[in-house]
């Protein structure tokens, strides 16, 4: 057993699981009460190749805005400060984090397991007419990012786990706590904490597979654990502990009914679609 906390595993493996650059500025930007979003907007459209991209997003069916978006000071005046933030978050932390142990999982399957969660956290979200819905689609986005920091930093112990799970039928989770002292879950959310993002994705994705533990945002991680049921419909499951039944007080929670389920998968998977087309491209198959 090698205990030891989610805060010392990232702190000595800090350059291997640091943002990228323009995302840890924009966080600092939009902290900063002196800085606008016209400060914003200058700094996403020195990465001309960057703010392409962004453009396209906000300009595809993925967000059907009626009108055409042809800067990013507009993009940044009608999808927000903080939404804009988390697209380029998400179309970033993809290309950053994509070598990966293939004995453990190749980068393809990892991402396209927590794109379509991301998808369904979005699919949810509109459904609940919750605003900005971004915020989930990240959430969703980096909901298992500590299996990610567990393969890359620690591959023998993670793959000896995964097979333990596997072969023995017992749960990833309280192996991963018997080994390292935490699990996968409570790593991504400190990882998540020391990217300095709002707590409002960190309680969610440390709670994303009990729900009901959750204190501050148990809505938000309730969405989160729907989602991942729904993303492993749409796309393989990742690992053997996320093909787990629906804890079914997120029903209550969500105020919906098992009965739309099926319709909230179908819609996930479009929006799936949707986002492979234009946001992530390299996973689209």
């Amino acid at each position: 057993m090698t205990t030891s906390t989610p805060q010392t595993l990232i702190q000595e493996h800090r350059e291997l699981v640091s943002l990228p650059v323009i995302v840890t500025r924009l966080n600092e930007m939009i902290n900063d009460p002196a800085c606008s979003a016209a400060d914003i907007a200058e700094t996403l459209s020195q990465d001309a190749a960057l703010a392409a991209r962004l453009l396209k997003i906000v300009n595809s069916p993925f967000y059907g805005f009626p009108s055409r978006i042809d800067t990013i000071s507009m993009a940044v005046t009608i999808v927000g400060t903080r939404q804009l933030r988390d697209l380029t978050m998400a179309t970033l932390v993809v290309n950053k984090f994509n070598r990966l142990p293939e004995e453990l999982v190749t980068p393809e399957h990892f991402w396209r397991h927590n794109i379509a969660v991301a998808c369904a956290a979005r699919t949810l979200a509109e459904r609940l007419q919750i605003t900005h819905t971004e915020r989930l689609f990240i959430t969703g986005l980096l909901h298992d990012i500590g299996k990610l920091v567990m393969y890359l930093t620690r591959p023998e112990t993670s793959a000896r786990l995964l097979s333990r799970a596997r072969e023995e039928h017992q749960d990833l989770g309280s192996l991963e706590r018997s080994e390292f002292g935490f699990d996968h879950a409570e790593l991504g959310a400190e990882l998540l904490r020391q990217w300095h993002l709002p707590e409002s994705l960190i309680e969610p994705v440390a709670r994303h597979h009990q729900p009901a533990l959750a204190t501050q945002y148990q809505r938000e991680a309730a969405i989160i654990h729907l989602a991942n049921a729904i993303g492993n419909t749409i796309e393989s499951v990742l690992t053997a502990d996320d093909d787990l039944p629906i804890d079914t007080r997120v029903w209550k929670m969500l105020d919906l009914s098992p009965d739309e389920l099926a319709d909230l998968t179908a819609e996930s998977d479009l929006t799936l679609k949707h986002a492979l087309q234009v946001m992530f491209t390299e996973l689209a198959a």
